[in-house]
This record gives structure tokens, C-alpha cells and sequence, in this order.
């Protein structure tokens, strides 16, 4: 028994030793950590401001788990995050794909599809702001340990909590989280919020609804559906102004994302009169981003296009396209927003010029304007593809042109025909808030054709073609067999020749 006591006593005192030196390194800390463990971490900050670090940093000891980072404020605040340090193993491109060590924020304290962000590995990172009081930072590593020739530093970042504005709230972070209020819950009524999210010169962003649900209008007409919401969200382009807004939108399904032509965009959101709060708002996202290359690709239904100010370029010579296409609409609508008014003094030529065509083949037919005027026009295209080129001598950045184009979906049916060589298919589609629907598809291939020409004119073709081949076949049968004959000819000769001088 007296061993058995001592034996007690023996693993007491090491529990107590063992555990000395975590609970002074969990104290020592700060009063925000909660949790530290050998096989993960699990930390909450929930002061006004401060910092936040990696396990071991300066110094990134990979640990093949996954730590959890959750920032937490005052109920009615945001929290605005800025790296100051980010060093981490890259990955094969700016998406980190392949990255075995990366970070991921969330906005939120749930860890879902809804509220995730671009990962971020190497040294690639972004500002984020929430939309809510909570933020989540997931840090994945995959590794056990690293080459002793590679050496990284981890992350630093400093947050700080702001308070939530219904009016002139102002979003400067690179990336970031917009809703409405008390979003997830129902937001008020008898309301006007007016989100301001503004970047650095020379960004644009491309923002996208992630979850909308809005009281939907009272009328079934979808071409004024939009005009008659009691609540709705609208977006504008630079300013709150009639000609830069992009759409009024409102009911359950989603807007379409836009890319903007510029550093700023506002969400204003209205809400009528209600008795009882049913709706639970919008939760939108924004990622920005550099439009410094040539030709770039325009893939969402809506957006503005403008050639990126660039002290660079101030009097060079310039020429480029983009190619704007977006399967999720029938047809844009595009308004010209800006025209520098000495951006063609001269007026058009053929180094000095803007055009607009139908689909991405710069043919004549084809071409919907050749902008050369400070006129501030509005027209409709024929497809759901754009072509732009312009071509201008000695540009000065500072006074650009800019329109916006509109994605139609307002019950739009279009016909979409597509032809080859044997066969002809006609597609009826669509085109509605919910996304566009096929509802016929008809494809007619003839039972003889050539080069899908009419029947009468393959059988036509061909029976030219058989007459024709037979009257050259029966001139070289006769042109052969003359020669023949004359062959023949000539030998009897020789014979009777040679017999009468026997």
C-alpha cells in the first residue's frame, strides 16, 4: 500500500510539472488565447484592436494540421484585417493551387462555401473587411517539415474592429464582405443603406451577390418587375447617379457579379414598409484586382470598361481589344458613361478610333458603332458577345472614355442557330433572373447534301458532275482507241511493205 501511495504521489507531481509550463505559456500569452495544443491551435481575439501571429513566428514551423484563427468583436461592428508580414510556401499559381501550407479566411465564424475567400500562400496575401462582427482565418499545413534549405517566416497581421454604418459605410481592404443588416436574421424596415467600397487608384474588383434574399415584386411582368420593388439593392458605377447604375434588383435570386471599371462602387439598399420582417438581406463579396494587360477576357454579365490610367502611357500610342461574353444573358445594354473630349480632336481615322462590334469577328457587318464624339449614347447589341477595339494616337490617360454594359434577362427568347456541313440545329432559349433555360432543340440534317446546300442543289451538283465526268470519260475512251487503230494501221503497213520487197 505504502508503494502504491508513493507511486500516486510520483505521477501527481509530474501531471503538476508537466503542466506548469503551458498554463505559464497560455498566461503569459494574452487573455485571448483560449486553447493551445501539441496537435493544433485554437486561438480567439476579441479585443478592439491588436495583432495576430503564427504559431512560432518569426519563424514557420509547418506542423501537418490545421490551426483556427477566429476574430471576434462587439455586436454592430466589422473587423477590417491588414498583413503586415506574409511568407509562406508558394503554390503553382496566384490561387495556390498545389500549395501543401495556405490560409484561409472566412467570413464569419462558420467554415463554408458561402463565406470563403481566395487562399493565400508564398507571399501573396490580401486586406480583407467582414461584413459581420466575426472573422475566421484556417491555417493549413500539409507538411510535416521543410528542406533545411528553405526558410519562411509565417504571418503577421494586425486587425481592428469598426463600427458598422448603415449610411456612407466606406470598404477600403482589397478583398471584403458586404451585407445587409442584422444579416443572417431579417433586416429592418423603413430603411436606406448606402455602401461605399472604395480601392486604390487603379484597381477595379469584381463583386459578387453570395447570398440575396429580398421581398420579391407584386407583378408577374418581369420587364417591370425590377421598376416596382418595395425593397430592392442597386449598384452604381463611380456615383449614385441614373446613368451609372447597372440594376435595381430585389426577390430570391441572386444578381449577376460585375467587373468594374473603376475604384469605387456603391450598394444602396432600400427597404419599405413592413409589419412583419421575413427577408434576411444580402451577404455580397468583392475582390479587386489590376487590368494591366491587353485583350483581357470579360466574362461576367455585367461591367464597365475603361483603359487603365497609367502615367505610362501618357503619350504613346495605343492599341488593344477586349472581348466581352457572358452565356447567362441574352443581350447587353451599353451606355456610355465618359468621353475625353481631346481623345480625337480630329475626329476619326484609322489611328484614331473606337469600335463596338457584334460577336468577336471584326467584320463590317458586324461593327454596332464607331465612337468619335464626346455624344453620350445608349444602344442595345444583337448578342451576348462583344468585341471592343480602339486605336489612339498620343494617349492621355487623364482623359479616358468609360461605359458600362448591361446583361438582358427579362424573359428574352432567342433563337440560336448553328450550322456545318451536313447538319443545322436551331436552339430556343430563355433568358430569366434564375439563369437561362433550353426549352427546344431542333437539328435537321438532310439526307444528301453537299457543303449544306439545299437537296435539289446536291442532286443537281452531283448529276452536273456525273454528266460531266461521263462526257470527259467518253472523249479519252475515243482518244484512246483512235490511237489504237491508228497503231494498228501503221503495222499492216510495214507488213505489206516488207513482203513486196521479199
Amino acid at each position: 500500500l505504502l508503494r502504491q501511495l508513493m507511486t500516486m504521489k510520483e505521477v501527481f507531481l509530474c501531471i503538476l510539472l508537466c503542466l506548469g509550463p503551458v498554463k505559464a505559456e497560455i498566461a503569459s500569452a494574452s487573455d485571448n488565447v483560449i486553447l493551445v495544443t501539441n496537435e493544433g491551435c485554437h486561438r480567439v481575439y476579441d479585443k478592439i484592436q491588436g495583432e495576430m501571429t503564427s504559431v512560432g513566428y518569426p519563424v514557420f514551423s509547418p506542423s501537418n494540421s490545421t490551426c483556427t484563427y477566429v476574430l471576434k468583436a462587439k455586436k454592430g461592428r466589422v473587423i477590417a484585417l491588414r498583413w503586415q508580414d506574409f511568407n509562406l510556401p508558394a503554390g503553382s499559381n496566384r490561387l495556390c493551387r498545389g500549395a501543401v501550407d495556405s490560409v484561409v479566411a472566412y467570413d464569419g465564424s462558420k467554415i463554408g462555401i458561402n463565406n470563403l475567400y481566395t487562399p493565400m500562400c508564398g507571399n501573396h496575401s490580401f486586406d480583407i473587411t467582414s461584413s459581420s462582427n466575426m472573422m475566421t482565418i484556417s491555417v493549413s499545413s500539409a507538411s510535416d517539415e521543410l528542406d533545411a534549405m528553405d526558410y519562411y517566416r509565417g504571418f503577421k497581421a494586425a486587425y481592428k474592429s469598426l463600427a458598422y454604418k448603415c449610411t456612407h459605410m466606406i470598404y477600403k481592404t482589397s478583398y471584403g464582405a458586404v451585407a445587409s443588416p442584422h444579416f443572417p436574421l431579417a433586416y429592418p424596415a423603413n430603411t436606406d443603406c448606402i455602401y461605399k467600397i472604395q480601392l486604390d487608384p487603379g484597381r477595379v474588383m469584381l463583386l459578387e451577390f453570395a447570398e440575396f434574399i429580398l421581398k420579391p415584386s407584386n407583378t408577374s411582368n418581369n420587364n417591370t418587375a425590377m421598376d416596382s420593388c418595395m425593397d430592392y439593392v442597386e449598384v452604381y458605377e463611380g456615383a449614385i447617379k441614373p446613368q451609372n447604375r447597372y440594376f435595381r434588383h430585389c426577390g430570391y435570386y441572386k444578381p449577376h457579379p460585375i467587373t468594374s471599371g473603376g475604384n469605387i462602387v456603391y450598394i444602396k439598399l432600400h427597404t419599405g414598409k413592413s409589419d412583419i420582417a421575413l427577408y434576411t438581406g444580402f451577404r455580397a463579396f468583392y475582390y479587386s484586382g489590376i487590368p494591366h494587360k491587353c485583350g483581357l477576357f470579360y466574362g461576367t454579365p455585367s461591367g464597365a470598361l475603361t483603359i487603365p490610367v497609367d502615367p505610362r502611357t501618357l503619350g504613346h500610342d495605343i492599341e488593344c481589344q477586349f472581348t466581352i461574353k457572358s452565356p447567362q444573358v441574352a443581350y447587353y445594354q451599353v451606355r456610355w458613361l465618359s468621353f475625353g473630349p481631346d481623345l480625337f480632336k480630329k475626329g476619326c481615322d484609322k489611328n484614331n478610333y473606337i469600335e463596338i462590334y457584334n460577336g468577336f469577328y471584326n467584320k463590317k457587318d458586324k461593327l454596332l458603332t464607331r465612337k468619335c464624339d464626346t455624344k453620350l449614347e445608349q444602344f442595345d447589341t444583337h448578342y451576348n458577345e462583344l468585341l471592343v477595339r480602339f486605336k489612339i494616337q498620343k494617349f492621355n490617360p487623364f482623359k479616358n472614355f468609360k461605359f458600362i454594359y448591361v446583361g438582358v434577362t427579362n424573359n428574352t427568347v432567342k433563337v440560336i442557330t448553328d450550322k456545318n456541313r451536313t447538319c443545322t440545329s436551331k436552339t430556343t432559349i430563355v433568358y430569366r433572373y434564375s439563369g437561362p433555360q433550353v426549352i427546344r432543340t431542333e437539328v435537321n440534317c438532310p439526307l444528301f447534301s453537299i457543303g449544306g446546300l439545299p437537296l435539289w442543289a446536291s442532286i443537281l451538283i452531283v448529276s452536273g458532275a456525273g454528266i460531266g465526268g461521263f462526257g470527259i470519260l467518253s472523249i479519252i475512251f475515243y482518244v484512246v482507241r483512235r490511237k489504237i487503230r491508228a497503231r494498228r494501221r501503221y503495222r499492216r503497213f510495214e507488213r505489206s511493205n516488207s513482203q513486196d520487197s521479199i
